[in-house]
């Protein structure tokens, strides 16, 4: 299964953080108060929906398209907590991010 990434979230754990300043990326910034209350916010409901049907609008606003221009056939949103990882867990094994899987918020 093809893995959603927006060019600000942190995603996987062995990259290191981006900086954007002084721009704001907007969507980024969004699913981040999101994930301070998951739930059926309208304008996520909207985006899953669009991606689900394949517009490219929305696919653009994606680091990469995962799925390669063409509608995908499921969508599942998993819910992580993001920590930086401390001085010893960086030197033990590389990765910048620590994170814990919190499950699965919406499926489509």
């Amino acid at each position: 299964m093809a893995a959603l990434r927006v060019p600000g979230q942190a995603g996987d754990v062995a990259r290191r953080s981006r900086q954007f300043a002084p721009y704001h990326l907007r969507l980024d910034w969004q699913m981040w108060f999101l994930a301070l209350r998951p739930g059926a916010e309208a304008w996520f409901v909207a985006l899953l929906e669009k991606l689900r049907s394949g517009d490219p609008g929305v696919r653009r606003l994606l680091r990469t398209d995962p799925f390669q221009g063409r509608a995908p056939t499921g969508i599942r949103v998993r819910y992580f907590e993001y920590r930086y990882a401390r001085q010893d867990e960086r030197r033990a094994d590389g990765c910048w991010w620590v994170r814990t899987d919190l499950g699965v918020i919406a499926a489509l």
